[in-house]
């Protein structure tokens, strides 16, 4: 009983993760479709002036509950280097359940600006998500995600208890954190509301303070090698190496 317990677990172990990465993988398909969707839109004029008579989409909670379970489950799966790290992960599950519970369930902010007197906000909040919002928003959205599977591979597939400092993690020190606030910020570019206007530079702060709290600890466990780790890879922001340019000096000889 014992045995198959344990067998148990290591399989829990390795296909939980696994199911998460897949939960992320259908998000980032979905954020691709509707690049290819808003192409299309580009291609043909008349489909855009279609989609602009259509209301903005409401009722549509079974979708909405669909996309929320699919993000909490990338997100509750992702392994980080400490286990206090999970704890600004509940403001981003709130950005997320407020962002889909407006694109699909009720355009709370849409609703509140018509109701402020501006008649036209409707057909104008559609035109921006087709034309500008998933032209832009989705391919932040899209490298987000790259950034936190590559965290996840790195910190999974690491079964030593030892400090990771291979793979992305030589670019920046916190690529699933960046991933996070990446995916935020594109997904803010798609569908952008007065909640998550609000709650995105504080997700963002809150997951910058957590980053310096994983690196405290991470200092304190693993001393001089955390420090010159930090001193050579940066936070969340990659140094851009420009490519050395040769100079050439000419040697005159004199007569």
């Amino acid at each position: 009983m014992g045995i198959a317990s344990e067998r148990l677990k290591r399989r829990l172990k390795i296909l939980l993760p696994l199911a998460g990465v897949v939960a992320l993988i259908i998000f980032g398909m979905i954020m691709f479709d509707q690049i290819v969707a808003t192409v299309g839109v580009f291609i043909g004029r008349a489909n855009l002036e279609r989609i602009l008579s259509y209301p903005l989409p409401r009722g549509y909670w079974h979708i909405a509950i669909l996309n929320i379970i699919i993000v909490a489950l990338f997100l509750a799966l992702i392994p980080v280097r400490l286990k206090s790290s999970w704890r600004a992960h509940g403001a981003y599950l709130g950005f997320m359940v407020s962002m889909f519970s407006e694109m699909f369930g009720f355009p709370l902010t849409v609703y509140l600006l018509t109701t402020a007197g501006y008649q036209f906000i409707e057909p104008e909040f559609i035109r921006y998500v087709w034309t500008i919002g998933h032209i832009v928003g989705s391919p932040i959205v899209i490298i987000g995600l790259f950034l936190l599977f590559l965290g996840w591979k790195e910190i999974f597939l690491e079964r030593d208890d030892r400090l990771v400092t291979e793979g992305i993690y030589s670019i920046v020190r916190h690529p699933q954190y960046l991933g996070i606030i990446l995916v935020t910020l594109g997904m803010l570019l798609v569908w952008p509301t007065l909640p998550t206007l609000i709650m995105w530079p504080i997700l963002t702060a809150l997951y910058y303070r957590q980053a310096r709290l994983e690196e405290r600890t991470l200092l304190l466990k693993f001393g001089k090698e955390f420090e010159e780790y930090t001193k050579r890879t940066p936070m969340f922001i990659p140094k851009i190496r420009l490519p050395k340019v040769r100079t050439y000096r000419s040697d005159f000889i004199k007569p």
